[in-house]
């Protein structure tokens, strides 16, 4: 028997029993929407963890930092982020970039007006490489000499410093800063434009080209070339030492050469892990957004796996359906399964037409179940997006669509596999005497 006579025989005995049929299908779309909706649950939320973290930065790069113990598991000496290590780890295989990071404290000003901001130094024409944005303006880039990115809450953090505490927080809502007309300054001195700032300290100007992006995990620093940063501790403490000053709390990785930490542009997120382990073997401590990320995916494939579950209970009872109408099929068809065996039907053939007839209920139920997930997708996303979220909270990749449409036709397989041995150990004899 030709396969196009089996599939034209399948699909005539179906036909035959309408109702019969539908409702076996309608078991089969329910089964299959219930999981493929269940899973592109799980995988939205996937997404959607992805997107809020990018948000805060790269996925790629490694923050690493030396440890408090500051050795190494191996052979306890002492490990420094400094040049010799540095450029080890930018010799590792899929390292992009690689930048030292001091951080510091100091206070722009802006006329009569100062913000005191924490200040990152890195090398400038790595910051867009970091994954650092901007909600205006532009990253630092190579070449530019005390250009700074204020941090994002600079502009509502302006005040008056000749004002007393009590009024300052009030006063800065009605400060108007232009930072890209406005002509500002930096100083190690926290106390200038009060009666105590001292006047031997010259304030050093600088240019805005940017302001941080709120959603940027560093949106609280203000950002400027590690150069131009240590020029300033530099001076900051050559002003301490003449005054002798015993609250100097510069530390040892105040010296030149000797950093807080740094950051690593991976070339890929696949890779991060591994190279997070190789930096951790030289004696650094290291993290990234993809530990985040996959604490977040973590929880997530936990919540999908139960999702998925409850929705394979209702392909299960579908399954349950295809055999309960395939046995009954068989039961009906007999003396029908006898006339075949006497004509020359062969075994093969008999099997082979119900499992067709299997196949075909799970794959049209597999099929309009697809449909149907797509269309309840689209309304919840749309229900979603009313109601102020602006990620998708379904998302039906086209590799689930294949695999649902599979899944539920293997189901129909497997179904109707039983009944196909059955009705293929009947008597060709006993079959056609039947009434």
């Amino acid at each position: 028997m030709s396969s196009f006579d089996l599939i034209n025989m399948a699909v005539r005995n179906l036909w035959k029993r309408k109702m019969r049929t539908f409702l076996t299908v309608l078991g089969v779309i329910i089964g299959t929407a219930s999981i493929v909706v269940m899973i592109s649950v799980g995988i939205g939320m996937n997404e959607g963890y992805k997107t809020q973290i990018e948000e805060m930065g790269s996925l790629t790069v490694i923050n690493v930092n030396v440890p408090y113990s500051a050795d190494t598991s191996k052979n306890k000496e002492k490990v420094e982020l400094n040049a010799k290590t540095l450029e080890q780890i930018s010799q590792i295989t899929g390292v992009e970039a690689v930048t030292p990071v001091k951080q510091d404290y100091f206070t722009i000003i802006d006329g009569r007006y100062v913000y005191d901001t924490s200040v990152m130094g890195i090398l400038p024409e790595t910051m867009e490489q970091m994954g650092f944005k901007v909600q205006s303006g532009r990253t630092l880039q190579e070449g530019d000499s005390m250009a700074i990115v204020l941090s994002a809450y600079a502009l509502e953090g302006f005040y008056n410093p000749k004002l007393s505490w009590q009024y300052r927080w009030n006063s800065s809502q009605s400060i108007e800063i232009n930072p890209y007309e406005d002509k500002f300054q930096i100083t190690y001195d926290n106390s200038y434009g009060t009666k105590d700032m001292d006047k031997s300290i010259k304030p050093k100007k600088v240019e805005v080209v940017g302001v941080m992006n709120e959603t940027d995990q560093n949106s609280y620093v203000t950002i400027m070339s590690l150069k131009d940063l240590e020029k300033i501790v530099a001076e900051r403490e050559k002003y301490q030492k003449k005054q002798d000053n015993p609250n100097n709390n510069s530390s040892q990785n105040s010296k030149k050469g000797v950093y807080d930490r740094a950051m690593v542009k991976v070339t890929d997120m696949n890779d991060v892990e591994d190279i997070q382990k190789i930096i951790k073997d030289m004696g650094f401590e290291t993290y990234s957004l993809v530990d985040y990320l996959n604490s977040a995916q973590e929880t997530s494939k936990m919540l999908q796996m139960v999702l998925g579950a409850i929705g394979a209970i209702s392909l299960f009872v579908a399954a349950i359906g295809i055999a309960n109408t395939m046995v009954m099929s068989i039961y009906e068809r007999t003396r029908e399964i006898g006339v075949m065996k006497v004509i020359g039907a062969t075994v093969s053939d008999i099997r082979r037409l119900f499992l067709t007839e299997a196949a075909f209920i799970g794959f049209m139920g597999g099929l309009v179940g697809m449909g149907l997930s797509f269309g309840v997708s689209k309304i919840v996303n749309v229900v979603s997006a009313n109601m102020g979220r602006g990620d998708s909270i379904s998302m039906i990749p086209i590799w689930l669509a294949i695999v649902g449409v599979g899944f539920a036709t293997l189901v129909g397989v497997l179904a109707g596999f039983f009944p196909a041995v059955r009705a293929t150990k009947l008597s060709a004899l006993a079959a056609i005497k039947t009434e």
